[in-house]
C-alpha cells in the first residue's frame, strides 16, 4: 500500500482519470481541494474523487465557496448575493450548473459541507504530514487554527518553521507554485532551483503541490513515505 496526496484538480478530470488507473486498490490519496471550477469538467471531477473509495477528500476553499452560494441559493432563490458573486468571480459557473442538475443534489451539498479541512499522516519513517488545502505553520493545535486559515491563508507562506517542530512537514495547494516562487523572487527569499513537480521550501518543512493543472494540463501526486514525485500530463 502507498500513501499519496494531490491538490487543486480544478476540473482536470483526465489528469484525476490518469492517477485513477496508476493507483493500486489499496493504496489511499489525499485529495486537498478544489476539485472543481475553472477547469473543462468540474462537477465531474468532484463527482469522480467522491466515489473512488481511496481518496480522503478535503475541504478547500472553492469547495467551501459552492457550499455557501448553493446555500443563498437555496435561501434567497436568486443569484444576486455575495456568496454567488463569490462563486461566479471564481469560476464556480459551470459547477454550479452541473450541480443544479443533479437528481440528489441536496445531498451533495451536505456532503461538501462536512469534508475534513486537515488530517494528519505519520508515514513509515516515522515523519509527521500535515494535510490540509492552504497549509499553515505549526507553532500551535490544528484546532486552535482558524477554519478559514485552513482554506484561503497565504501568509504562513513566509513564516520561519519552529525549530522543535523539525520531524513535522507541510503539504499543501491552494497557492499555485509560480505565484510562491514570483513571491520569493520579490521579497529576496532564498529558494532552492525549481524545474517541475511539487515546490519544496521552508527549509524542505513546507511543499506545495498547486501546479496549477487547469492551466499547466499538469498535475503532481507526491509519496507522502518516499516523497517521490509522479507527474502526469495531458
Amino acid at each position: 500500500m502507498s500513501v499519496y496526496a494531490i491538490s487543486d484538480l480544478h476540473g482536470s478530470l483526465d489528469l484525476f482519470k490518469q492517477i485513477q488507473s496508476f493507483l493500486n486498490k489499496n493504496d489511499i490519496l489525499y485529495v486537498l481541494g478544489d476539485c472543481g471550477d475553472r477547469g473543462k469538467n468540474p462537477w465531474e471531477t468532484i463527482k469522480e474523487v467522491a466515489k473512488d473509495p481511496r481518496c480522503i477528500y478535503l475541504k478547500g476553499n472553492h469547495e467551501d465557496i459552492l457550499v455557501q452560494a448553493i446555500k443563498s441559493y437555496k435561501k434567497y432563490g436568486d443569484c444576486h448575493s455575495q456568496e454567488m458573486i463569490t462563486l461566479l468571480s471564481n469560476g464556480g459557473l459551470d459547477t454550479f450548473q452541473e450541480w443544479n442538475y443533479e437528481e440528489h443534489k441536496h445531498s451533495w451539498v451536505s456532503y461538501l459541507d462536512k469534508l475534513p479541512l486537515y488530517k494528519k499522516y505519520v508515514n513509515k519513517d516515522g515523519i509527521i504530514i500535515h494535510l490540509s488545502h492552504a497549509g499553515f505553520t505549526p507553532f500551535t493545535s490544528v484546532k486552535k487554527i482558524k477554519t478559514t486559515d485552513l482554506l484561503w491563508d497565504r501568509n504562513h507562506i513566509f513564516d520561519i518553521f519552529p525549530k522543535n517542530k523539525n520531524n513535522e512537514i507541510v503539504v499543501h495547494g491552494h497557492t499555485p507554485i509560480p505565484f510562491i516562487i514570483k513571491d520569493f523572487r520579490d521579497y529576496d527569499i532564498e529558494f532552492e532551483e525549481y524545474e517541475n513537480g511539487a515546490f519544496w521550501y521552508c527549509d524542505n518543512h513546507k511543499v506545495c503541490i498547486d501546479t496549477g493543472a487547469y492551466t499547466s494540463n499538469e498535475i503532481v501526486m507526491l509519496d507522502l513515505d518516499t516523497f517521490d514525485e509522479h507527474i502526469f500530463q495531458i
